[in-house]
């Protein structure tokens, strides 16, 4: 049995998360320009292994005009909607066609040295509707396998590689490009609001009257270490993998200490299997939170995203000059922080693309500017019917982004574009190079060119090699536009400076009829805590008459209390009456719970499963089993059904409809042994399938 890597985690100095080694800025940028030797100019595979509808919207035409139970929003939709065998065909063919090697190619030829890919966490930790039924079949199944075909055309090209775990369990941030558009709220069958009520579930449950966390999940956040440590096990021997990005775009309303302690887990959790490797933290939309933070740690950059998308209507010199400064602020940041990588950045001044803040939605008040419209993008995946002839068949958000007649809306641009553009690329390329590198969004799109690599440099928009110096023309834009680099004032971080999507919801102001609401609620409260108060005087000689028994920690103790006269649901470690699990008890100790102290969720539930059921003859051989038979033959030893078959009620797929055709394979081959049988003959060389002693999967061998 292969033993488990264990972290050793040093303790943070002075509650500082820092590391012992003590540099400058200049040492920083030398030790990272040593270890990645060149600037980081890239571009975003992005809506490859995460789907996003407005990159590819051809892929989501199928889900409009549908009810709520037909409709997708995001990866975990899509998946669940078409169900494991549809969406995974589906899905190969798309991973085929959307990044192909002469893409890769072309990009060499540009001047690109890096990729950044997005990842989701589901391709190494499956969970529903990724996991499939019964363990058949996966909608993501071959996803590993296209990522690592991708990675070694990068090798042979040349080009490095920078993974980005893009999408996790629950959200990061609510939205779409974190593989689930969280509290979509239906009000009938054709109408959904989601931006009013939009929250991220990852890291705990997210209160919004108080527009804070009432509690913080760990056992996400301890997931996600694990997941970031797989990755790198997985990668590591890879020579074009340079490093990963530990979390894309937690959304602003993280308590930032709970993300600060999360990177500091995974940085050793990703150092410990690959020590050669960057990693890479996104700043959640915060940049001047991170003075300090991990100073002296080999390895590591804040990643930052720089979008004009979102920005109020405001001239083309404003937008030159914004995309000046940022040259400033990235070298007042790298003073007391780290180096800084600019993750994603387009040439978009506008919110026109289709479907850019959600799925048939858009935020309220978007787009700013009146928008054009262009012909949609016919699908590459067969099976899926063209884009919508007539109006726009719905389902509608609180905004309106669809196509119409055949049309999709996307920028209408500048008069001058042509011209423009150019400037506001050389602008930024300029600004962007103040740190180790930037990575545009995205390598290509279905609809305009402003978020496309390919669009814009078949345009004409981007220089054709952006790792030759630039022509002295566009490398002096930002001193004709008037903005001087040294000296000039950074940009602010005020919430204005901050993508409209990441600053909601926002609290709204309080009625007559809310605040009486709240009054009568304080009372009620209060009255209980003065009901609490008289209970515990009252147990007072209770509590000291039982001083002689085993006396346990507060919060434990507290747990105790709280289990008794409840339902058994279990054994808990203190044998309570319910089931306490024993990572809550070591999170009361070690609140992010590494590796090297957590007990495994399956482990536990296995546990209690064999314990909570019935005498079973074979309880000796599952005492000595546990640990190493996987669990679909602990499931059969211990007679227990497999994975429950239900019907999800989206798109009336089933798991029993998965496992028809294999139904139907075992179905002829018995047919076939029955008649060969019957004959006293069997084909020569045939296969026979045999039951397993487990009851469980089939074992094939070939006649003698």
């Amino acid at each position: 049995m292969r033993s488990r890597r264990r972290l050793a985690l040093p303790i943070p100095e002075l509650s500082e998360y820092t590391c012992n080694r003590d540099t400058s800025e200049s040492e920083e940028h030398r030790h990272h320009e040593l270890v990645l030797g060149m600037r980081l100019r890239g571009v975003n595979l992005a809506g490859w292994m995460v789907l996003q509808p407005w990159i590819t919207p051809s892929l989501f035409y199928q889900f409009e005009g549908k009810p709520r139970t037909g409709t997708a929003f995001d990866m975990h939709g899509f998946c669940t909607v078409l169900g494991p065998v549809e969406g995974n065909r589906q899905l190969r063919e798309h991973w085929q066609k959307w990044v192909t090697d002469r893409d890769l190619h072309e990009l060499v030829q540009q001047g690109i040295n890096t990729v950044r890919i997005p990842v989701g966490d589901w391709m190494w930790m499956p969970y529903e509707p990724y996991i499939g039924c019964r363990h058949r079949r996966r909608c993501t199944d071959g996803a590993i396998d296209e990522l690592w075909r991708i990675i070694r055309r990068c090798e042979r090209l040349g080009l490095r590689v920078l993974i980005d775990l893009h999408a996790v369990r629950h959200s990061q941030n609510g939205f779409d490009n974190s593989g689930l558009a969280r509290n979509v709220t239906w009000t009938d069958d054709d109408h959904f609001s989601h931006w009013p009520v939009r929250s991220a579930g990852w890291q705990g449950a997210f209160d919004p009257l108080t527009m804070t966390y009432a509690s913080i999940s760990w056992d996400n956040i301890r997931t996600t270490v694990q997941v970031l440590q797989r990755i790198a096990i997985a990668l590591r021997n890879f020579p074009s993998v340079i490093g990963v990005e530990a979390l894309n775009e937690p959304w602003q309303f993280t308590p930032i200490d709970v993300l600060k302690a999360f990177y500091w887990e995974s940085y050793w959790a990703v150092r410990t299997a690959a020590p050669h490797w960057l990693f890479v933290m996104h700043d959640g939309f915060r940049l001047d939170e991170w003075a300090g933070f991990m100073r002296g740690c080999e390895g590591v950059a804040l990643d930052t995203h720089v979008y004009q998308a979102w920005f109020d209507i405001r001239s083309q010199a404003s937008f030159l000059e914004n995309a000046c400064l940022w040259e400033s602020r990235i070298h007042a940041i790298q003073s007391s922080t780290l180096p800084v990588v600019v993750g994603e950045w387009s040439l978009a001044t506008d919110n026109c693309n289709m479907w850019l803040n959600g799925f048939h939605d858009n935020a309220p008040g978007y787009p700013k500017v009146e928008c054009g419209w262009m012909d949609c993008p016919q699908p590459y995946v067969s099976g899926i019917a063209g884009p919508p002839q007539g109006d726009s068949p719905g389902p509608h958000g609180t905004g309106d982004s669809a196509p119409k007649q055949g049309k999709c809306p996307v920028s209408k641009g500048w008069d001058n574009d042509d011209s423009f553009q150019p400037q506001a690329a050389a602008a930024r390329l300029v600004a962007f190079d103040a740190g180790i590198g930037w990575f545009f969004m995205n390598f290509k799109a279905e609809l305009q060119p402003h978020w496309s690599w390919k669009g814009a440099q078949e345009r004409g928009w981007l220089p054709r090699n952006v790792s030759a110096p630039l022509p002295k023309q566009l490398l002096n834009v930002c001193v004709r536009n008037g903005t001087s680099h040294s000296g000039s004032t950074p940009i602010g971080s005020g919430a204005s400076e901050l993508p409209w999507y990441n600053a909601l919801p926002t609290p709204h102001g309080s009625s007559s009829v809310v605040l009486l609401f709240c009054f009568g609620l304080g009372t009620l409260l209060t009255l209980a805590a003065i009901l609490k108060v008289v209970l515990m005087l009252v147990s007072v000689s209770t509590r000291r008459a039982q001083q002689g028994r085993l006396q346990l920690p507060p919060q434990l103790l507290h747990l105790a209390r709280k289990s008794q006269g409840r339902k058994p649901g279990g054994l808990g470690p203190l044998g309570l009456r319910t089931r306490v699990s024993s990572r809550r008890v070591v999170q009361l100790t070690y609140p992010l719970m590494s590796a090297q102290h957590a007990i495994e969720e399956a482990d536990e539930d296995e546990t209690v499963q064999i314990l909570s059921s019935p005498p079973n003859r074979y309880s000796h051989f599952i005492d000595a089993a546990r640990g190493f038979l996987p669990t679909w033959a602990m499931d059969a030893v211990r007679g227990d059904s497999p994975r429950s078959s239900r019907a999800t009620g989206h798109g009336g797929w089933s798991c029993e409809d998965v496992g028809a055709e294999e139904a139907s394979d075992h179905q002829a081959v018995s047919d076939r042994d029955e008649e060969a049988s019957s004959t006293g003959s069997r084909p020569p060389g045939d296969w026979t399938v045999s039951r397993s002693p487990l009851g469980s999967g089939s074992s094939r061998g070939r006649d003698a």
